[in-house]
Formats: structure tokens, C-alpha cells, sequence
């Protein structure tokens, strides 16, 4: 029954006044979450008391998708939570959610987690082409594809792409939310970034060792090397340590998502920077290369770069040992560019003038060769004569 204001001029009775403050703190409108206790529980409504003049009932669609274990749950007496669905235009009746309000609940405490960069451990119930779902209490949450770890991919189904991360169904993923907006329904979390979190990678760091082999997969690819996933930490495999020959371009020795053995060539705490290498596991071409080859020695030889100095050319028998032929050791003639004489990807004949194993280094001529060939020449002349 609704309340006959006093006369203009009376006193309002005491009592009334803090009855009617008391009324007007309870009303409620959409969207709030209020304090309420469970009435009355069946398997067609559910009543909550929240106090005031408001009466509350679960939405009936709500009630309809409840499952007898779920209505076992509430007791009458029991405090909970409820959403504001809706309320009467006297605000004497409402209906809440339940469901929603618990929503809200997970919608706070995802909040709380992203603000202290805190790491959950959560269930994959779903995937689509770009990434996998996870649920956070009543919230699913969305991982894209570019967030999940490396190690993944090869898991990936490369000839279906739509469902490419179906294999991750079932499967538990520790992640950092990276993204909340409740009003928007998006909430975004990330595999990268939970394993770049300074603690876990500090950790993961102290686990290895300098000279030990791991398997890693190849996460991303640069012009200067490759970086590679282990155990959730990127390290950097640089171009010089892809191979022993010569490497252009680090595409021409991996690829992303490719899982390769690697060698812990350095561990920097302090910096938290992890060097890794690939040749270091292959056998080295310098070993014992003093037994095949001695100077003097005529070889062929490609050329695999040019300088303002010089050109580099490799063994055509062993492409993985490299040497230089300086610019004085091209041609008799004097030259200001070594392109004069070679060109990069042709093979000559050139001398060893200098090999030194220990010091990883050895040194071709090519006008050492042209010397060598006058002399015979001359020779089989005065032979002729």
C-alpha cells in the first residue's frame, strides 16, 4: 500500500520519515546487484527476499534451465546475489537472475585479475578458426591465435584451417587477461603472456643450461635470426648460429612452428635473454680440416659475398668453411673494386696461402693460381725448346 503524503505545512511523524528513507534506499533498478535471501525453491520459481517493499522472482527462463542439481543447491535462508532484470512500474515486483549476477561476480573478479597481472590456469571449451575459448567461472573468454604459445602449431590441422585448433579441446592453458569490457562481453587472454611474465621466465631461465640441447619451437622469424620457444621462453637464434655455411636469410634454414633441437649457447638473468644455437649441434666443419687440406693447396672455391676489401668465397666441398680472398690477392693488375675481377655465385680456382684451424680461419688467392699457371707455362716452353 502506498503511503498518503502529509499536508504542506504538518510535521512529518518520525517514524514514518525513516520508514519512508528506509523504502527509498530499496528500490532498484536494471542492471543492479543486490543482497537478497532464497524464500522459497522449486522446479517453477524460485523467490528471493531483498528487503523493503520488493518482492523478487528468478526469471522463469532461468528456472527452466536449471537442472535439479542446480536447484539443489539453493536453500531457503540461503544469502545470495541477484540481478536486476527488470522491475513493475511501482517497483513492488522485479525479476532477477541469478545466473547474471554471478556473471557480474566473475566480471569483477576478472577485473581484479588483469589489475595484478595475475595468472590463471583455465579449461579450452571451444575453438574457431581464430583462436580457442576458455570459461572463467560463468565469462568465456576468447585466446587468440596470436596469443597461444608456439608449441602449439604443430598440433594445428594445416589442411583444415576453420578448425585448426580443434586439438586444443579438453586441454588446460595458463594465461594473463589482457582485456575486459563487460559491457562489450569481450574478455581477451593470452598464453604469450602469462609465459612472459618476469617470475615465470625468471624460473624457466634458471632451469637450463649453458651446453645443454632442448627442443624448442620456432615462434617468430627476423631478419637477424629466429626466435625459439622453450619451455615458454623466447630465445634468440641468430642468423650466425643458424648453420656453418652461409645463411642470407634465416627463412632458408627454418620456419614458424617448425620444432628443432637447439643448444644453450648463453644465459643472461640479469638482462633475462636466453642465445641459442643450431649449428653448435651439427658436427663442425672446422674439425680436423688441417688433415685435408694444406697450404698451397689448389681448390675451387664460390664466391658468397663481396667488400670494399675483398670477397669471401667457400669451399665448393665443404661450403661450410668460408675464406677470404683480400682485394691484393685478386689480380697482378691494381683494382678499386673486387667485382673487377669476381662476381658473387661463380666458382674459381684459388690457393690456400693461409690456414689456421684453431683460429677458425683461412685465406685464398686468386693471382697466386694465375702465377702457378704462367710458371708451368713457361716451363713446358723451355721443355718444348
Amino acid at each position: 500500500m502506498k503511503r498518503a503524503a502529509p499536508d504542506a505545512g504538518s510535521s512529518q511523524d518520525p517514524m514514518a520519515a525513516l520508514l519512508d528513507q528506509y523504502l527509498d534506499t530499496k528500490r532498484c533498478r536494471r542492471g543492479d546487484i543486490v543482497k537478497g535471501v532464497i524464500v522459497s525453491v522449486n522446479s517453477k520459481a524460485i523467490l528471493i527476499d531483498i528487503g523493503g517493499k520488493c518482492d523478487a522472482t528468478v526469471h522463469p527462463r532461468e528456472v527452466e534451465r536449471m537442472t535439479p542439481r542446480d536447484l539443489r543447491a539453493l536453500k531457503p535462508g540461503q544469502d545470495i546475489n541477484v540481478y536486476v532484470v527488470d522491475t513493475s512500474d511501482d517497483n513492488e515486483m522485479m525479476l532477477v537472475s541469478l545466473a547474471r549476477a554471478a556473471q557480474q561476480n566473475d566480471w569483477d573478479r576478472a577485473r581484479k585479475l588483469m589489475k595484478d597481472n595475475e595468472i590463471v590456469t583455465l579449461p579450452v571449451v571451444d575453438a574457431n578458426k581464430g583462436g580457442v575459448i576458455v570459461r572463467l567461472g560463468q565469462l568465456r573468454g576468447f585466446v587468440p591465435g596470436s596469443q597461444l604459445l608456439p608449441n602449439w602449431q604443430p598440433r594445428q590441422a594445416a589442411n583444415e584451417p576453420d578448425n585448426r585448433w580443434d586439438t586444443l579441446l579438453g586441454e588446460t592453458l595458463t594465461l594473463r587477461i589482457i582485456e575486459v569490457t563487460a559491457e562489450r562481453n569481450r574478455l581477451i587472454l593470452s598464453e604469450r603472456g602469462a609465459v612472459n611474465n618476469k617470475m615465470m621466465k625468471r624460473k624457466a631461465l634458471q632451469q637450463l643450461k649453458v651446453g645443454s640441447v632442448h627442443k624448442g619451437v620456432v615462434s617468430n622469424i627476423v631478419p637477424f635470426g629466429a626466435f625459439v620457444n622453450i619451455d615458454g621462453v623466447d630465445g634468440l637464434l641468430h642468423i650466425s648460429e643458424l648453420s656453418w655455411k652461409r645463411v642470407n636469410n634465416p627463412k632458408e634454414v627454418v620456419h614458424v612452428g617448425q620444432e628443432i633441437e637447439v643448444y644453450v649457447l648463453d644465459i643472461d638473468l640479469e638482462q633475462e635473454r636466453l642465445g641459442l644455437s643450431l649449428k653448435r649441434i651439427m658436427p663442425d666443419p672446422w674439425d680436423g680440416i688441417a688433415e685435408e687440406y694444406t697450404e698451397g693447396q689448389l681448390v675451387d672455391a664460390k664466391i658468397v659475398n663481396l667488400t670494399s676489401f675483398g670477397a669471401f668465397a667457400a669451399l665448393t666441398e665443404k661450403p661450410e668453411v668460408e675464406g677470404l680472398i683480400h682485394i691484393s690477392e685478386l689480380s697482378h693488375d691494381p683494382i678499386e673494386r673486387p667485382d673487377e675481377i669476381v662476381k658473387a655465385g661463380e666458382v674459381y680456382t684459388v690457393r690456400i696461402i693461409s690456414l689456421q684451424e684453431g683460429e677458425r680461419r683461412i685465406a685464398f688467392s686468386l693471382k697466386q693460381v694465375e702465377e702457378a699457371t704462367s710458371a708451368e707455362a713457361q716451363d713446358d716452353e723451355q721443355d718444348t725448346v
